[in-house]
This record gives C-alpha cells, structure tokens and sequence, in this order.
C-alpha cells in the first residue's frame, strides 16, 4: 500500500508542477489560496557591511512561477509561519505577528540546524526589522491601502547583495528550515529522535538520511512494547521502516490525494479505494484514471443510462466504471475507522483486478435479470429489485444487535471481492434470523426473503457457497399412507409454470424435498387467503411456528392445510396438492436438511405464491 501511496503521490505533486527531485519543491505552499491574491509586497533590504538597510516596500503582480522564491508555508493560525513570508490580513497584526514574530520562537528552534555564521545573519536580520519597526510599517499601510480593498496581498523579503536581487526561497538558512520542518514529524516524536544517515530507503532502495516514524496512518506506532525491531528503544525505530524525505513527503501527498479523491463510503463504513499500477506501460490510462476519481468526486461524472449499481442502491459508486478498466492495475480496498487520533483498519481487501469487479458485474445482470426479481410481487409493487452489497447489509447490519455483525459483514464483502467462499448455512441462519423478525412482528417478510433468495443465487452463480451440496434425489415411499387421499393426474396445470422456476433457480430446486416444501409454502399462503378473506384474519399463521420448521412439522401441515381448505369450501388447488404429492412422495424420508433451510423454502414458496395468480381460476383469484 505504501508504494501505491508514493505514485499516487507523485502524480498528485506534478499535477502541481512540483520538482519530484527538489525538496523544497515538494514542501513549499501556494500562498494564493483563491485568485483574489494579486498582489506581493516585499521589505526590500540591502546588505552593508554586517548589518542591513531598509530601501522601502516593492510591490510585485502575485506570480505562480515565483512560488519557490516566495518559500511560504503556512504556520499556525495565531503565530508565525514557517518562514518570514504570509499572507496579509491586517498589515500591522501581519507584520508583528508573522514577520517580526518570527525572529522569536521559530529562529530559536531553527538554530541547532543552522551553522553559526547562518544563525548570526537571521539574528542581526531580526534586530534590524524590530528596530526599524515604525518606518517599514508606515510605508507597508501606505503601498497597501493603496490597492483595490477586495484584492488580497501577500508579505515577503527581499534581499540585495552585490547588486542582485534575492527572494527568502534563494537564501539556504530559509530552505534548511523549511525542509527540517517538513521532516520534523517523521523524525522526532515522543520527545525522541529517530534518524540516521547514510542508510538504505526502505521504499526508494537509495543510501540517504532516513527517519523512523513515518506512517501515513496511526496504526503504526512505536510507543508501545514489540512495535520497534531491537527492544523498546524508540529512537532506533528507523530500523523497523526506513525512509528518506523525499519518499516521506511522496507518501503524505499521495494520503492527502487518496483521501480527498479515493474516499468513500459504505453504510456506516469509510474505505479508501487505492489504485496499484502493475506497470509504467499505461500513462494515458493512468492519467485516464485519476481523471474519473477526480470526476467522480466533483459530481462531474456522466453516467450512462445503463449504470448498474453495485454497493447501495441508488446511491453511485465508481465499481462499474472501474471494471471498465483494462488490467493494467490492481485494485486495494482499506475498510477502516477513525476515534480521535487513532486509526484502525477494519478489512483490508487487495490486488483486485477490473476483470474480477467485471465478473461481479456479469453475475450480478444474470442475477438481476431473474424473473421473479424484476417484478416483486409485494402488493403489486412493480419495482424491481436488484442485487447490491446493501442485501448482505440487510441482514447483517441495520442494528440487529449483535455486535459481530460488523465483523460478519466485512467477512462477506472480502469473500465478494476475492472470491473466497462463504458458509452456506451460516448464511441461511441470518436470512431467516431477519425473516423470523418480520415474520414476529407481523411484518411482510417479502423484502427480506427476496433480498437472501437474490443473494445466496448471487454467490452461488460465483461458485462461494460453501457447505452447499443441495442433497440427494431419494426414491422411498414411506409418505404414500399420509397421501393417500391425494388423486395423482398425468396433467397438472401448475407443473409446467411451477417448472419456470425450478428451471430459472436449477441448482436451488435440485431435489424433491425442496420442490415439495416450496410448494407447500404456495399452497399455505393461499390458506391464509382464503381465511382473510372469508374472516378478515389468518389463524392458520399460529400454526407454522414463527417460521421455525423441521421435516417432521412440514410433512404433518399438509393434510391439516387439505383439512381447513375443505372447511372453507375452498380447496381450489387440487392441482397444486397434487404436484406436492409427487415430490413429497419422491422426497422419501430423513431429507438431511438443517431446519433453517426447510424454513426458508417454505416461506419462499409462501412469498412467491402470487407468481402463480395469472393461472388460477376466477374462484381462486377472487379468495387471494
């Protein structure tokens, strides 16, 4: 990840016409931070003897080529900056403030870098600025009252010698601050200095000065026992992860680039989307690249009318347009949390090629496309309902309560993204946890049921199902004496439609077992049509135990549901008993099937009773 973090950091850098081989460069700020910045003024001192002489306030058009020369760095908002150059907002508060003020604190903790013929210059510089105070502010309020009020300014020095005009950015003094500020945090810490020269980079491979504390993010830390190669002495924490400068800087740009371009979200969780170039052969498609991130990010991306959505409904994620991409790069996805200062990585899913993101997508249309999922049959809803990873996010999140879910959701998305299998009854317990809740409460447990149906088809179709075998064809007879009051016909107007589903979800439908208690589910729901109906209620539903089922229940429901149908002068579905029959009676005995699946096709069988309607009789339809 790291050597990801230093590419993006250097496109990100050149992008700002930094000199990838010159520190300063790389560490220097825009003073301008809008257009309104027209305007420099300069304290222009010459050079006499050892000591200086103010020549006035020059004032120069703001210029993006003179950046380095003005050698700005932004400090803290009430004191200095980094160096003797600021932006204006009060000319007298400025000038004491970030210029004169400077020659204080910043200068004293510059001096252990500084030889001593440097620390003499700044110190007789800064004596005369503060002795001279009233005269250079009298001049500076003067030149800048005198510009247009709505154009901002910027304060600076300027140095002659010899004839020659010279900016802070071509004193070395200045840049030596600048470039230890800009190392400071990768080096000392915790009141310890960590640093070394003349040692191998550990991300660049070149003998340099290297530091021991760089880390673009904090769950890196050598303040705790085990974290520091050696022992616990923190100042030879360089040897666990050594880094020049020039890296360290690449590094924090590429963060501060990922983070402002490579940064989103799903549900509650943030996760960085880092791009890894496998090779230097694709510089137009790289460029092409960090151009749909920034797009993406600006809301400046156009979407085409056939845009399918992978992690959330309707909300757009860059997944599709990623999976456009030739495989000239991997994918990295850092799922992770912030709590103040500390930084903790959730999942961390890596290498991903645009091929296999160009899989799930294949898959998913295939799943989309199904046919009971591009009507739901709720209500006559019509709304279709497509496969995103907010189906896993609806069992496994949504303040269900346990606080493994998180960790069960992640689980899932990693085995998503690298094609990792996935326990097969573990995730029908949850389907039918959800689905027991809606059940319970009185809820239509359609959502829910169609949601899990959709995603156990989606990672089946990618082969993730682990634990799946889907049983064995059996062939007793031993349920003959229950259904022995059933009258078998060579022609059953249901079969064939019923067998558009069992052929659409083939390997789901794979045994007797599974049709007849899918089946069953159908002829159950139409019970309690009949019952709402005829009564306004359904009493029927108290006899199916919240949903929890086993083979012994369900083989014992189906004559008391033949029972209350013939109750109600109701029983319209002779047909449909029939084909349960058959099934039921091929099924055998001992299904070896965990009681969340029984429950689940069952219920299955009850949501999905209305795809049958258009079949039915006119008596039929006017009790459903």
């Amino acid at each position: 990840m790291i050597e990801a973090m230093k590419e993006i950091g250097e496109y990100a850098l050149e992008k700002e016409n930094k000199d990838l081989s010159d520190i300063v460069s790389i560490l220097v700020e825009d003073p301008a931070t809008n257009e309104s910045y027209k305007h420099v003024f300069f304290i222009k001192l010459v050079s006499i003897n050892d000591s200086f002489e103010f020549k006035g306030i020059e004032h120069q058009e703001y210029s993006k080529e003179k950046i380095k020369k003005y050698l700005y760095k932004s400090g803290s908002s009430r004191g200095p900056d980094i160096t003797p150059t600021s932006r204006i907002t009060e000319v007298k508060k400025t000038f004491s403030n970030k210029i004169i003020g400077w020659f204080s604190k910043p200068l004293d903790e510059a001096k252990p870098i500084l030889d001593n013929n440097e620390v003499q210059y700044l110190e007789i510089l800064g004596q005369y600025i503060k002795e001279n105070e009233e005269a250079i502010l009298s001049e500076l309020e003067s030149k800048v009252t005198s510009v247009d009020a709505k154009e901002k300014s910027i304060l600076s020095l300027m140095f002659e010698e010899n004839g020659s005009i010279k900016y802070i950015g071509d004193i070395e003094a200045f840049r030596k601050i600048l470039k230890n500020n800009g190392a400071l945090k990768f080096y000392s810490k915790y009141g310890v200095v960590s640093k070394d020269e003349n040692k191998v980079c550990s991300i660049c491979k070149l003998c340099k000065e290297v530091y021991g504390f760089v880390t673009p993010y904090e769950f890196y830390t050598v303040d705790k026992p085990g974290f520091v190669s050696g022992g616990f002495d923190q100042s030879k924490a360089w040897k666990n992860n050594p880094v020049c400068l020039e890296c360290a800087l690449k590094i924090t740009a590429g963060k501060e680039y990922i983070e402002k371009y490579m940064s989103f979200k799903l549900y509650r969780f943030n996760y960085l989307l880092i791009p890894k170039f496998i090779t230097k052969e694709h510089k137009k498609d790289e460029e092409n690249l960090f151009r749909i991130f920034q797009q993406f990010k600006n809301k400046k991306f156009n979407f085409d009318k056939d845009y399918q959505y992978f992690l959330q409904e309707n909300e757009e994620d860059i997944l599709e347009i990623l999976s456009k991409q030739e495989n000239f790069l991997n994918l990295n996805f850092q799922f992770y949390e912030k709590s103040n200062s500390a930084y903790r990585i959730l999942l961390y899913v890596e290498d991903i090629l645009p091929s296999r993101l160009n899989k799930l997508f294949d898959i998913k249309g295939a799943v989309d496309k199904k046919s009971i999922f591009t009507k739901n049959y709720d209500n006559n809803d019509t709304k279709p309902i497509r496969f995103t990873l907010g189906n896993i996010g609806h069992f496994f999140l949504n303040g269900r309560g346990n606080s493994n879910m998180d960790k069960y959701f992640l689980e899932i998305i990693n085995g998503i993204f690298t094609f990792k299998a996935i326990d097969y009854d573990f995730l029908l317990k949850h389907i039918m946890d959800r689905i027991r809740e809606d059940f319970l409460a009185d809820k239509s447990t359609n959502l829910s049921l169609l949601l899990g149906f959709q995603m156990l088809d989606f990672l089946n179709q990618l082969k993730l199902l682990a634990n799946y075998e889907g049983g064995k064809y059996l062939s007793s007879k031993d349920l003959v004496a229950l259904l022995e009051d059933v009258e078998f016909k060579e022609e059953n107007k249901y079969e064939e439609h019923i067998n558009k589903i069992f052929s659409e979800f083939e390997s789901f439908f794979n045994t007797d077992a599974k049709r007849a208690i899918f089946l069953e589910g159908i002829l159950t729901q139409y019970l309690l049509n009949v019952q709402w109906h005829n009564r306004n209620n359904t009493p029927f539903r108290a006899k199916l135990r919240g949903l929890n089922l086993d083979e012994r229940y369900v083989k014992r429901l189906l004559p008391e549901i033949q029972n209350k149908l013939e109750e109600y002068n109701a029983n319209y579905y002779k047909d449909l008993e029939s084909l349960i029959a058959k099934y039921m009676v091929q099924s055998g005995t001992n299904w070896k099937m965990p009681n969340d699946e029984i429950s689940f096709y069952f219920v299955l069988g009850m949501n999905l009773s209305n795809y049958l309607k258009s079949f039915m009789n006119n008596k039929e339809e006017n009790n459903d």
